[in-house]
């Protein structure tokens, strides 16, 4: 066994060795499982596993009977003479071989079980032969192994598996009973493509693998060719020049572009100056700008509240007038009359304190009104005066900030 064993891994490493050369295509088959996945053969086995059941429970019956034949004889061998006891003894070994053969004709070697099996299964085989020649016609195959035959395969990979592709022909061809001559065709066309198709698929990974193959033999021969470079003394001078000359490019290419980076470290530092100034100049013209509309609407403020002043002063005046004109007619009727009372000179003297009254009122309010505003002007420059040292402390710490960032590019680019 283990001289078969090892001819057989002897064969296949052989023909491994001669697929790697591009030389050899290979692909397998696993019987079983088609046979496991056809519908005849499934019923088939079904109906011969149900005569088998039979057949199985006619022998346990005569294995039945010759036991109760043996039972009945132990009981009642001491009441037995010696004849009867042979005769019982001679019947139950005819009985027995009879069993025997009944087992071997039924499920011996070469019995009806065995033989009814390969009958089943030949057909299928038979299909499945033919159609694997198609694919192997097809996809141009040179090796087409059972999986279940031992003496043939030993290692197997997915891969290489056709069986569900033997099972999808099968099926086709069930189908093909059934269909037209055009459609026929049709499936015949396509299953063509298909092998096409799969055989195209199957060259380009050939070739990738050669082209992978060919990478690694150049990568070992590169390997070997630089070990014996590194072994001659001309080659390790002229390699020793060559990294010298590499140091003096690299350290040439490492001062240019540190004098680059200093150079762009200070046009982004002048930048940032710029922008600062322009960000501060922008700011004063805000400033400037909100100062002018608030200093407009203070204006507008007190030209208004100087108009409303003029205008009650104006009224107040009107109102004297009014009142004046009033008493010098009532002074008049009064010096038209020849009699005076006492009632309408204490008229006179109460309009005279409501006038006094309604002056020194207006006087009053007209001050309160000018504290007033005056107390809101202060409180606007105060708050003024507050935004301005905020927004001037403000930009000091950015600028503070922009410096400390720029004095940090120059430190980590000299290092």
């Amino acid at each position: 066994m283990r001289l078969v064993l090892a001819s057989i891994i002897c064969i296949f490493t052989s023909i491994s060795i001669f697929a790697q050369g591009g030389s050899a295509r290979i692909a397998y088959i696993d019987m079983e499982y088609i046979l496991g996945q056809t519908p005849e053969y499934i019923d088939a086995t079904s109906a011969l596993d149900e005569r088998a059941a039979q057949w199985k429970s006619e022998a346990d019956k005569k294995q039945a009977e010759i036991q109760t034949l043996k039972d009945n004889l132990a009981t009642e061998r001491i009441l037995l003479t010696r004849e009867l006891i042979e005769e019982k003894e001679e019947e139950i070994s005819i009985l027995e071989q009879e069993l025997y053969e009944y087992q071997q004709k039924r499920f011996g070697t070469k019995g009806d079980l065995i033989t009814q099996k390969v009958m089943l299964s030949k057909p299928i085989q038979d299909q499945v032969f033919a159609i694997v020649e198609d694919i192997t016609e097809a996809r141009k195959f040179d090796y087409v192994l059972d999986k279940n035959t031992e003496s043939t395969m030993v290692l197997a990979t997915k891969r290489h598996d056709i069986s569900d592709l033997v099972l999808k022909r099968m099926a086709t061809a069930r189908r093909k009973q059934n269909m037209t001559k055009k459609q026929v065709k049709e499936v015949e066309k396509e299953e063509k493509l298909e092998d096409e198709m799969a055989l195209r698929q199957t060259r380009r990974e050939e070739q990738q693998r050669r082209k992978a193959e060919a990478d690694r033999l150049l990568r070992q021969e590169e390997k070997k060719k630089k070990q014996e470079e590194q072994n001659d003394p001309n080659f390790l001078r002229k390699e020793a020049i060559r990294r010298q000359q590499e140091e003096r490019e690299k350290e040439r290419q490492a001062k240019l572009e540190q004098k680059q980076q200093e150079k762009l470290e200070r046009i982004e530092a002048q930048k940032a100056i710029i922008a600062q100034k322009q960000l501060e100049m922008e700011k004063q013209r805000e400033e400037a700008q909100i100062a002018k509309e608030k200093a407009l609407e203070e204006r507008k403020k007190q030209i208004e509240e100087q108009k409303a002043e003029l205008q009650r002063q104006k009224e107040e005046r009107d109102e004297l007038i009014k009142m004046e004109q009033q008493s010098r007619r009532e002074a008049a009727q009064e010096n038209s009359k020849s009699k005076e009372t006492v009632d309408i000179q204490k008229l006179r003297e109460e309009r005279r304190l409501e006038q006094e009254r309604k002056i020194e009122e207006a006087r009053q309010k007209k001050e309160e009104q000018r504290k007033k505003r005056q107390a809101e002007i202060e409180e606007i420059k105060k708050q003024q005066e507050e935004n301005r040292q905020r927004r001037i402390k403000e930009q000091e710490e950015k600028r503070l900030q922009i410096q400390q960032e720029i004095e940090n590019k120059k430190q980590e680019a000299k290092k």
